[in-house]
C-alpha cells in the first residue's frame, strides 16, 4: 500500500513542478534562478507598489508572480506551511489562474502526505481534501485521499477497532472504489467476524483487480480449508470472546477456556493497561481436524493468527491450559500496541512472562539450566537471528533448539522487565507499533543499546 501512495506522489510532484505562468505580459515565470533572496526584495517591492495602486493589473500580476516562485522555492525545501502561506498570497491575487491552483493542490497534497506518514490522519484528511478543492480533476488526489483512509482504517483494524475501520473504509469506497487493498481489508474483517462468504467475496474482487497479490490467494486457499473444517462448529460468545467449537461434547471445555480467556482480559489487561472492546475469536479443534491444518505447526499447543486456536487435547491438563491461553491472549495485545512490527523474542518472551505463573517449579529450573547450557556450549541464539525468525522458520529447528527459543525469549524479556518495567515494556511496543525498528525503539525507551542489554543479560546468567 506504501508503494502505490509513494508512486502517485510522484506523478503529482513531477507534473507540477514543470509549472510556467504565462500571463501575456511579455515575459514568462516562474523565475527559479532568481535566489530566495532576490525574491524576498522583488516581494517587498511589489508589495509596496501594490499598496500604492492596488489596481494597477501588471502590478498586482507580477506580484502574484513572485509569491507563486517564492512559494515553490520553500517548497523545494520541504517548508510546506510557508510555501502555502505564499501561494494563497498569489491565489488571492490571481484566484482565477489554473497554475497558480494546481501548484496549490501540490502543496496541500504534500503535505498532507507528511501528516500521512507521520499517523496524523485527520490534517492529512483536511489538507487532501484542500487539495481536492483547488484541482477537483485530478484523479491522483482522490487515490491519495483513499490511501490516507485507508491506512488509518488498517490502524484501527489492528486495534482491533473493526467498526471504526469500517466507517475510514466507506470514505476509501468514495474515493476510490478500484483500490484493491480495499477489498483485502474488507475481507480481513469480515474473516475475523467468521463472515466467510463475504470474506471470500471481498478477497476475489481484491485479486481480480491486482491478481499478483499473492497473500491473499494464499489466504483464499486457507479459507477454503477452514470453512470446510468448521462446517459444522458450534458458536458461544461470552464477553470479549467468541468462541467456535464441534459437538455439544465440548461446551464444557468451552466454557473452560472462557472462563481462563475472561481472566486473561483481566491480568494481561492490567499489566499492559488495554481492554480491546472487539469480540476475539477462538476455535477449539478436535485433534484430527487440527492435523489438517498445515499451517499449524506440530509442536504448539496453540497459536494466534488473528484467531485464537488450539486442540481438544489441551483441555486434559487444566494448568497447561491456563498457560496456553493466557499465552495466546498476550499475543492478542501485542499485536493491538506493536502491529506486526514486533520481533518473535521480544513478542514470544512477553507471552510466555505472562504465562508463567502456570508453569511449574519443575518446568523453571529446566528452562533455566537450558539457558546456562547454552551460553556456556556457545549455542545460544544471537538475538538479531531470534528477530528474523517467525513461527514458520521455528518448525525447520529441532524440538530442543525450539524450547531454547521460548525459554530464551522469555528469559531475556524478563531480565528487560526487570531492569526497567512492564510500563517501559508497553512504551517499547508503541514505538514498534509505529514503525521504529527495535534498536531504536530500545535505545529510545530504555536508554540503552540493545546489544549493551543482550551482553549484560548474558553475563548475569554466566
Amino acid at each position: 500500500m506504501g508503494d502505490l501512495v509513494n508512486k502517485i506522489r510522484g506523478n503529482l510532484v513531477w507534473g507540477l513542478l514543470a509549472l510556467c505562468i504565462v500571463y501575456g505580459l511579455g515575459f514568462v515565470c516562474p523565475l527559479f534562478s532568481a535566489s530566495e533572496r532576490e525574491l524576498q526584495t522583488s516581494i517587498k517591492e511589489y508589495e509596496q507598489k501594490h499598496s500604492y495602486d492596488p489596481y494597477d493589473e501588471n502590478i498586482r500580476k507580477q506580484l502574484s508572480i513572485l509569491y507563486h516562485n517564492y512559494s515553490m522555492e520553500l517548497a523545494d525545501q520541504g517548508l510546506w506551511d510557508q510555501a502555502i502561506e505564499n501561494q494563497k498570497r498569489a491565489f488571492d491575487l490571481e484566484p482565477d489562474i489554473e497554475q497558480i491552483k494546481n501548484a496549490l493542490a501540490y502543496l496541500y497534497n504534500c503535505r498532507g502526505l507528511e501528516f500521512k506518514d507521520s499517523g496524523k490522519y485527520d490534517s492529512a484528511i483536511r489538507d487532501l481534501k484542500a487539495a481536492i478543492d483547488f484541482n477537483p480533476e485530478e484523479l491522483v488526489l482522490k487515490k491519495n485521499i483513499a490511501a490516507v483512509y485507508l491506512s488509518w482504517a488498517d490502524d484501527f483494524f489492528k486495534e482491533n477497532e473493526y467498526s471504526n475501520a469500517e466507517r475510514m473504509l466507506v470514505n476509501v469506497e468514495h474515493y476510490d472504489l478500484d483500490n484493491p487493498y480495499l477489498y483485502v481489508l474488507k475481507g480481513e474483517i469480515a474473516y475475523v467476524r467468521d463472515n466467510y462468504y463475504s470474506t471470500k467475496d471481498n478477497w476475489q474482487k481484491a485479486l481480480k483487480l491486482n491478481p499478483s497479490l499473492y497473500q491473499v490467494r494464499m489466504k483464499l486457499e486457507k479459507l477454503e480449508k477452514e470453512q470446510d473444517l468448521e462446517r459444522n462448529f458450534s458458536v458461544r460468545e461470552i464477553e470479549n470472546f467468541k468462541l467456535k467449537f464441534e459437538g455439544i461434547d465440548t461446551e464444557g471445555l468451552a466454557d473452560k477456556a472462557a472462563e481462563i480467556l475472561r481472566n486473561s482480559y483481566k491480568q494481561v489487561g492490567k499489566d499492559f493497561d488495554l481492554y480491546p472492546r472487539a469480540t476475539v475469536p477462538v476455535i477449539i479443534y478436535p485433534p484430527v481436524k487440527l492435523k489438517k491444518l498445515d499451517y499449524f505447526p506440530d509442536w504448539a499447543a496453540g497459536t494466534y493468527d488473528g484467531k485464537i486456536r488450539f486442540s481438544e487435547d489441551l483441555g486434559k491438563d487444566y494448568l497447561q491450559m491456563q498457560a496456553v491461553l493466557h499465552h495466546e491472549y498476550t499475543h492478542v495485545i501485542v499485536r493491538i500496541i506493536g502491529g506486526d512490527n514486533v520481533p518473535l523474542w521480544l513478542n514470544e518472551g512477553l507471552a510466555e512472562f505472562e504465562a508463567k505463573q502456570f508453569k511449574s517449579a519443575a518446568i523453571k529450573k529446566s528452562r533455566i539450566e537450558i539457558i546456562k547450557r547454552a551460553i556456556e556450549n556457545k549455542t545460544i541464539f544471537p538475538l538479531d537471528k531470534l528477530g528474523s525468525m517467525d513461527l514458520s522458520k521455528l518448525s525447520y529447528l529441532s524440538p530442543n533448539r525450539i524450547e531454547l527459543v521460548y525459554a530464551q525469549s522469555e528469559a531475556f524479556v524478563q531480565y528487560i522487565i526487570n531492569r526497567s518495567s512492564l510500563y517501559d515494556m508497553k512504551k517499547l511496543l508503541e514505538q514498534l507499533g509505529k514503525g521504529t525498528n527495535v534498536y531504536k525503539a530500545v535505545k529510545d525507551v530504555l536508554f540503552v543499546e540493545l546489544d549493551v542489554l543482550e551482553r549484560d543479560w548474558r553475563n548475569e546468567y554466566r
